[in-house]
């Protein structure tokens, strides 16, 4: 009887997973935002059009995406027998909000009982503020000439913080004269 033997090598499968723990990520961050990746290393990661990633790490550059969620996927290629295998995390880059105002008529005269208006582009829902004399509307923009003391104002439009994006305000000058 003639015997042979033959040496058979089995190989783990390899398996990862991946996360974005902090997502959503607001667009105005400029600093790359790492993943959370366990399992087996040397995958590329991947998305569609739209989002920055770093193919080798994962990393991904808020600032230079499109606002919108995606599913990033995480593949190692097929090695010792085994097939290539994948996993995905999904993503979300968010567009801060912004907004300009302006009055556009001013100078306004305190004589002025109508209320004037403000022109307002951009994110709404915000609140409008100003130093003490100036008669305006907290959530319209909209001020009274009238009832206003003469000067010239800061008016402040700020739109609070939603989800990973900060507050933001801006601002414009209006004047009541005699």
């Amino acid at each position: 009887a003639v015997s042979t033997t033959a040496s058979v090598t089995i190989t783990t499968a390899p398996s990862a997973s991946i996360s974005y723990a902090s997502s959503p990520f607001c667009n105005t961050l400029t600093t790359g935002q790492s993943i959370s990746q366990t399992g087996t290393s040397g995958g590329t990661y991947s998305s569609t059009t739209g989002l920055s990633i770093n193919a080798s790490t994962g990393v991904i550059t808020p600032s230079t995406c499109i606002a919108g969620t995606y599913t990033v996927t995480y593949t190692i290629a097929a090695a010792g027998g085994c097939s290539a295998v994948s996993t995905t995390a999904s993503v979300t880059i968010t567009t801060a909000p912004s907004a300009s105002i302006s009055y556009a008529s001013s100078p306004f005269c305190n004589t002025l009982t109508t209320v004037q208006a403000v022109s307002q582009t951009g994110t709404s829902g915000g609140t409008y503020s100003s130093s003490a004399g100036l008669s305006i509307d907290a959530s319209t923009g909209s001020l009274t000439p009238s009832t206003s003391t003469a000067g010239t104002y800061t008016v402040t439009y700020t739109i609070a913080a939603t989800g990973p994006c900060a507050a933001v305000s801006t601002t414009a000058s209006v004047t009541i004269t005699t």
